[in-house]
């Protein structure tokens, strides 16, 4: 009996490593996924599909840092092998805050500004009482960051 106690506990530690090697197919993995990106509202605009462990990811998000942020949570999901990173930033919201800040900036004389990423620059000059009126119109409109190279007077 003593001969076959080895080769049980060697059976027995065999049977736990091939069952714990439990690796999800890729219907599990797409499955995760699907529910990562919409358990995001940020995600919305972003698709996936999986082969072989590794999630293709396409679409659009808004934001600089959208995309990396979700490869990053996906890179997290059970089972993901590689994450291949196709989406692209949505540049339609610098349009329309492009359009908000223009008509907030006609109302300072020798003030103008761009938007580029989500960030208001402001070049030219203005009068020291009017800045802080500006400076708070266009904080309304939630920019990424206020770049203000404006001369003041």
């Amino acid at each position: 009996m003593s001969k076959f106690k080895p080769l049980l506990a060697i059976a027995i530690l065999f049977f736990i490593a091939v069952s714990c090697n439990d690796k999800p197919n890729d219907k599990e993995i797409q499955d995760n996924v699907t529910k990562s990106l919409q358990a995001n509202k940020n995600y919305a605009g972003v698709n996936s599909t999986v082969k072989d462990g590794t999630v293709t990811l396409t679409g659009m998000c808004e934001g600089d840092d959208c995309a990396a942020d979700i490869e990053k949570n996906i890179k997290d999901v059970n089972g993901v092998q590689k994450v291949e990173n196709n989406i692209t930033k949505d540049n339609s919201t610098d349009m329309t805050m492009r359009t908000s800040v223009q008509s907030i900036v006609v109302k300072y004389p020798g003030v103008q500004a761009d938007v580029a990423s989500g960030v208001i620059v402001l070049r030219g000059s203005i009068d020291r009482d009017n800045l802080q009126s500006l400076m708070s119109d266009l904080g309304m409109l939630h920019p990424e960051k206020i770049d203000n190279q404006l001369v003041v007077k």
